[in-house]
């Protein structure tokens, strides 16, 4: 699991044509940081994609356990 600062990946859910106020939303804990898995940064700083795969990331919740999630890049 990476903790990414959510203004580090901004360009690159941009770039994917992803809504960046909503997967700020879904992603981003209350100090603006988010939990994902290696392949979720690999998916989104490549073009390397395949057709329907899903990448990994982990919303901290207020008493400090994680909530996978799943999000698809295009």
């Amino acid at each position: 699991m990476n903790k990414v600062q959510f203004s580090e990946i901004e360009s690159y859910l941009d770039e994917k044509g992803l809504n960046v106020n909503e997967a700020f939303e879904m992603l981003a804990d209350e100090n603006e940081f988010i939990y994902v898995s290696n392949g979720f940064i690999k998916g989104l700083t490549t073009n390397e994609n395949e057709e329907k795969e899903w990448h990994h990331f982990f919303k901290k919740e207020n008493d400090g356990c994680f909530v996978a999630g799943k999000m698809m890049f295009k």
